[in-house]
């Protein structure tokens, strides 16, 4: 005599549901995910087109490790650089005695920073065709597109803006002058980023002498070879909460040997001293 299993009848339901689930799912439209597609910068792309391509690129190539966009705070955000938002009415007319309109301001600020210094603000932004922006001709509009969205509409295209003097991209930074590590450390704008000062963060760690020997626990390596490495190959080790390829990659070459051993001893010595 055939008996039915005891469990069989609960699970006839739930076979129900599950098999309900299945049909469902397979009747919803079936869609296929793709990553976005990274957009060409080409003369075709409209002005607003090419100011959302500065954005990112804006948020992507450092340029927020210093400067803020701040609506309402005036040229004077949180950041080490002038704040951006509202650049574009602020600075409509150019600047006396330099760029006379806006694109050729904005031009002659990413080409050469250091021509016109916003009051307040040192000079330790570098040119933008350099580390770490690294930025192309093309890149370079779409920034100024997004700069000029910042409190205007958009209106440039590529082939608007002048290109930068030819050489620019390549031309090596100027050495450094001087055999006194204090002054080199000066010369070369890292108190633009790093304090020698025990815990005060700019935009990038501090340099004092705690914060120095973890950072080299962490690598494995003392201090003094670890800020050798640091100087020559900033990417090799960036520490967590800091933003990424900022500094610049030039320094092994901007210093000689016996520049470059001063500076590191002189950090080891003096970090959070000051």
């Amino acid at each position: 005599m055939n008996r039915a299993l005891p469990y069989a009848t609960p699970l006839v339901p739930a076979f129900v549901v599950i098999g309900f689930f299945v049909w469902f799912a397979n009747w919803i439209p079936q869609t296929r995910w793709e990553p976005p597609k990274v957009q060409a910068i080409s003369a075709a792309l409209t002005p607003t087109e090419l100011a959302e391509v500065g954005r990112t690129i804006v948020r992507q190539r450092g340029c927020l490790a210093c400067h803020t966009i701040e609506p309402d705070a005036g040229v004077k955000g949180g950041g080490r650089g002038p704040n951006l938002a509202g650049v574009a009415a602020r600075r409509a007319q150019g600047v006396k005695g330099g760029p006379g309109n806006l694109v050729d301001y904005l031009a002659q600020a990413l080409y050469e920073p250091g021509a016109y210094l916003v009051e307040g603000y040192a000079d330790i932004m570098p040119p933008s065709m350099a580390a770490p922006a690294s930025l192309g001709y093309e890149e370079a509009v779409a920034v100024i597109a997004y700069l000029q969205s910042l409190g205007k509409t958009p209106t440039v295209k590529v082939g608007d803006v002048p290109r930068p003097a030819a050489g620019a991209r390549s031309a090596q930074p100027a050495g450094v002058a001087t055999s006194d590590p204090a002054a080199m450390f000066a010369a070369l704008a890292c108190n633009g980023c790093h304090s020698l000062k025990t815990g005060e963060t700019l935009v990038g760690p501090a340099l004092d002498a705690a914060g120095i020997k973890q950072a080299a626990a962490e690598r494995g390596m003392g201090p003094e070879a670890f800020l050798m490495e640091s100087i020559v190959d900033p990417k090799a080790y960036e520490r967590k909460g800091f933003p990424s390829g900022v500094m610049p990659q030039d320094y092994g070459t901007r210093m000689n040997a016996m520049q470059l051993a001063a500076l590191v001893r002189h950090l080891a010595a003096q970090g959070g001293q000051r």
